[in-house]
């Protein structure tokens, strides 16, 4: 997972980040299926995608994804009811219901899955996010879902990174052109991994709970900050983030990408 991390640092564009988590992901649980999510369950909408193996890209994820939450299946209920813990199906609902569920049978039929496991990311309401991971004969034991708890923070950093990449990456409307925050960014030389940390310390947190929430070390998110300051030309973090407010550099909370 150390590797996965530099890997994901290391990346330019948020589309890979989430293959190199999800073939990250197939390995580390043995897994035959990986597809992540970001649904809002009460309208039936929103977005996925699906890796390895090969031929899973080429299915219509999209649309089964959207069946399984029409059918409503036991792990999206889960965790759009609120629950951030990693839970397989046998947890969440009868062992025989499952059997008999339109979302067994199509799954088996489809992938030749009989085990899932769902691995959610933060979100609000009734958003699903996360991955959902399955495989045929062994269930995912104790152990499995243990770790996917513990991976789980990883995880939302790299959700955190990809979403403030696509932010700054959004072009303005109509135009195809880079959006304020970034030619704002750009001018001042503050790259996207800087305008990253830079986001996450507008929230008030340390430079160690920093460094958790990115993994990286604390020494970098300084190095990230001084580079930040100086830039900007200020002394210190609150000055810094007053600055990035006035220039439209720190992403709303609610904020979407």
């Amino acid at each position: 997972m150390l590797d996965l991390a530099v890997a994901v640092l290391e990346s330019r564009t948020p589309e890979s980040m989430w293959h190199l988590v999800g073939q990250e992901i197939l390995e580390v649980f043995h897994a035959t299926t990986t597809i992540f999510v970001d649904l809002r369950w009460r309208q039936k909408t929103g977005h996925s995608e699906g890796w390895a193996p090969e031929w899973v890209g080429r299915t219509p994820i999209a649309e089964l994804v959207g069946r399984r939450m029409r059918q409503g299946h036991p792990l999206f209920r889960y965790t759009a009811s609120g629950e951030r813990r990693p839970a397989t199906v046998n947890e969440v609902c009868d062992r025989a219901d499952w059997l008999r569920s339109d979302c067994y049978h199509e799954a088996y039929e489809i992938y030749g899955t009989t085990r899932q496991m769902a691995l959610p990311l933060p979100a609000t309401g009734e958003v699903i996010r996360g991955f959902i991971m399955g495989r045929p004969g062994k269930n995912f034991t104790r152990r499995e879902t243990a770790l996917a708890g513990l991976i789980q923070p990883l995880l939302r950093s790299v959700d955190i990174h990809v979403r403030e990449m696509r932010r700054l990456r959004r072009p303005s409307e109509g135009e195809g052109q880079l959006s304020q925050p970034e030619r704002t960014a750009h001018d001042l030389g503050i790259t996207p991994r800087e305008l990253t940390v830079l986001n996450v310390l507008a929230e008030g947190l340390t430079a160690a709970a920093i460094a958790r929430r990115l993994g990286i070390s604390v020494r970098t998110v300084h190095a990230h900050l001084d580079r930040v300051y100086r830039k900007l030309g200020t002394r210190d973090r609150l000055a810094a983030v007053l600055l990035a407010k006035d220039l439209g550099l720190i992403r709303h909370p609610d904020d979407s990408v």
